[in-house]
């Protein structure tokens, strides 16, 4: 027996073709509708408030410095997480960012915005303030969220 002998032995004679009631898909287009009932929030300002409010996550001088930096980069207030008036601040801002770096990426980092990481307690208290505002709020852990 020749090699083209056991080509052909082992080849399928017919080829099945099932069929299906899908369309051609290419990638670029989505696989299903985009729901029509998501609601946006509208972002809300207040007249005085910044439309941008940096949080740290650390509640000292140290985590203030932090959001400072961050919030001259965005043209926003600086806030830490046991302000006295941060409830009223939060109601005010259009966006909320809250820096929470981690100890490992606070060592290695040159941006001085991410080098001040707070302890689990502070983490939690903030949580439990942020909890009402969830819809605006943000967190960023590196610089590189911050792009």
């Amino acid at each position: 027996m020749s090699i083209t002998g056991v080509y052909t032995d082992v080849t399928p004679k017919r080829r099945r073709v099932a069929a299906t009631n899908l369309e051609h898909c290419p990638m670029s287009t989505p696989t299903r509708p985009t729901p029509s009932d998501v609601i946006v929030p509208a972002p809300r300002q207040s007249s005085g408030e910044a439309p941008v409010l940096v949080v740290a996550a650390r509640p000292d001088a140290r985590g203030l410095a932090a959001a400072e930096v961050l919030a001259d980069r965005v043209g926003g207030a600086a806030a830490t997480s046991r302000d006295a008036d941060l409830e009223t601040r939060l109601r005010g801002a259009a966006k909320v960012i809250v820096l929470d770096p981690s100890p490992v990426r606070a060592r290695l980092t040159r941006d001085r915005a991410f080098t001040a990481p707070a302890d689990p307690a502070a983490r939690r208290d903030l949580l439990s303030r942020l909890a009402p505002h969830q819809d605006r709020v943000r967190w960023m852990t590196s610089p590189a969220q911050a792009a």
